[in-house]
C-alpha cells in the first residue's frame, strides 16, 4: 500500500468506522457469490447502501478492499488457532486443535474462505503469505514434540503444509461442497492419519510380473488429429496454452483462435463460448494424468507401493504440465460444477485403491473418503509451495520422501 492508501484507509470518525465495515461486509457478501472478477465496485456499493464516490474514500479499488478482506481473515483465523493451541497441554493435543481450528474457523466463514481461495489466481504474494503464517504454530508444536519425544523427527515445513493441504480439501469437501459441517467421525479420521499414518506394517507385497519397466520406457504416442478434429484440437491446444498463462478471466477467443491460426468465427462450430472449451480442457487433463498414472502404478501390487508411484507420477505431471495444472486449480471458479467433476472423478478411483489395500491387510482401515482427500489435497498444497511458488524444476527428492514418510508412518 502506497502513504495514500494507507491515509485513506484509515476513518477519522465513528461514523467512518461504520461506514468502512459496512464496505467490508458487502464486499464479502459480493466476492463469496460472485467471485473476484464477477465481482464491482458499484455492486459493493449496492449492498452497503453507500453511493459510488464513498467508496473511494476508503478503498482505492476493488483490489484494496479484496487484500483488506484477506488481511482481516488471516488476522482473525490465527488469533484462533493461538487460542485453541495454548489451550492444550502436550504437543500432541497443540497439533490437533491447531488444524482443527482451522476447520472449525472456515466452517463458520466459507464465503469468506473462498474469497481467500481464489487470491492464488490474483496474486500468488498473498497466498504465500498466508499459508506461510498459518503454517508457523503447527511447525512450533512439531518442533517442540520432536524435542520432547512426542514425536519422532519430520521434515518440519513438508508436514505443516501437508497438514494444510489436508485441511484445504476436507473443506473443499464437507464444507463448501455440502456445507453441512464436519462430524466428529471425519476429523478422528483425519487424527489417526496424521499421528500415526496408513502403513500397517506388513511385509510389501512383491510387484506382479507384467513387463512393468518395458511398458514405463515405451509411452504410448496419441494418433495425429485429421480434418475438423485437427482444428478442434489446435483450438484446444491454444485455450491450454494461454489459460495457463494468463488465466480463464484475462484470456479472450479472438486470442485461443489467432494462436491456433484460425478465423475467430471457427471457433463456435466447436465450442459455443469460452466455458465450453475450458470445461473440454478439464476434462482432457483428467483423462491424460489417469493415463500417466495408469502407467506409473501398472504392475505394483501393494498400496504402499502405488501410493509412493502415484505421487511421484502427479508431481511429474504438474511440473511438465504446469499451465495445465493452473486450469485445474482455477475451473471451480470458473464452473463450479467442472471444478467438483474433476476432484470427485479422481476421488472415486482413489477410493477404490484404497478400499482394496484395506482390505488386504496393507494399509490401516480408515474411512476411504476421508483418506482420499486428504492425501489428494497433500499432494495438490505440497506441489504447489514447491513447483509454483519456490519454483522448482521438479519435485525435490527430498521433500518427495519426506512427504511419503509421513504419509506411511505420521
Amino acid at each position: 500500500m502506497t502513504e495514500e492508501m494507507i491515509e485513506r484507509a484509515v476513518p477519522r470518525s465513528r461514523k467512518g468506522n461504520y461506514t468502512q465495515e459496512r464496505l467490508l461486509q458487502a464486499a464479502e457478501q459480493t466476492f463469496g457469490e460472485l467471485g473476484y472478477h464477477d465481482a464491482s465496485v458499484a455492486e459493493i456499493c449496492r449492498r452497503a447502501g453507500v453511493a459510488h464516490g464513498t467508496f473511494y474514500r476508503y478503498f482505492a479499488g476493488k483490489e484494496e478492499i479484496f487484500i483488506r478482506l484477506i488481511e482481516g481473515f488471516e488476522k482473525r483465523l490465527r488469533a484462533q488457532i493461538d487460542t485453541a493451541m495454548e489451550a492444550a497441554e502436550t504437543s500432541i493435543d497443540q497439533l490437533l486443535a491447531g488444524y482443527r481450528s482451522i476447520l472449525e474457523f472456515i466452517g463458520r466463514y466459507v464465503a469468506l474462505y473462498n474469497v481467500l481461495r481464489e487470491a492464488e489466481f490474483l496474486q500468488m504474494g498473498i497466498h504465500r503469505r498466508f499459508h506461510s503464517d498459518i503454517a508457523a504454530p503447527l511447525q512450533q508444536a512439531l518442533k517442540e514434540g520432536i524435542t520432547r519425544g512426542e514425536f519422532r523427527p519430520v521434515d518440519l515445513d513438508t508436514v505443516s503444509y501437508a497438514l494444510l493441504g489436508i485441511v484445504e480439501f476436507i473443506a473443499l469437501r464437507y464444507l463448501i461442497w455440502e456445507q453441512n459441517g464436519l462430524d466428529e467421525g471425519v476429523l478422528r479420521t483425519i487424527d489417526e492419519l496424521v499421528l500415526h499414518g496408513i502403513d500397517t506394517g506388513q511385509p510389501l507385497h512383491p510387484p506382479k510380473d507384467t513387463g512393468r519397466t518395458s511398458e514405463k520406457a515405451s509411452p504410448v504416442t496419441p494418433a495425429v488429429p485429421q480434418g475438423g478434429e485437427a482444428t478442434r484440437q489446435a483450438l484446444l491446444n491454444a485455450a491450454e496454452r494461454l489459460f495457463g498463462e494468463a488465466g480463464f478471466y484475462e484470456t479472450r477467443i479472438s486470442s485461443i483462435t489467432y494462436v491456433a491460426g484460425v478465423a475467430q468465427g471457427t471457433f463456435y462450430l466447436y465450442f459455443p463460448n469460452k466455458v465450453a472449451v475450458f470445461a473440454e480442457l478439464i476434462r482432457e487433463i483428467n483423462e491424460r494424468f489417469r493415463m500417466e498414472e495408469r502407467r506409473a502404478i501398472s504392475g505394483l501390487a501393494d498400496r504402499r507401493e502405488i501410493e509412493r508411484e502415484g505421487f511421484r507420477a502427479f508431481f511429474q505431471f504438474i511440473s511438465r504440465h504446469r499451465g495445465a495444472y493452473r486450469i485445474v486449480r482455477e475451473a471451480e471458479f470458473v464452473d463450479e460444477a467442472v471444478g467438483r467433476w474433476y476432484y470427485q472423478r479422481l476421488a472415486a478411483g482413489y477410493m477404490r485403491g484404497l478400499q482394496r489395500g484395506m482390505e488386504q491387510g496393507e494399509i490401516r482401515r480408515l474411512d476411504p473418503e476421508v483418506l482420499a482427500y486428504s492425501l489428494l489435497g497433500m499432494g495438490h498444497l505440497v506441489g504447489l509451495r514447491q513447483l509454483f511458488i519456490e519454483g522448482h524444476d521438479e519435485m525435490p527428492a527430498s521433500v518427495l520422501e519426506a512427504l511419503l514418510d509421513f504419509i506411511m508412518h505420521g
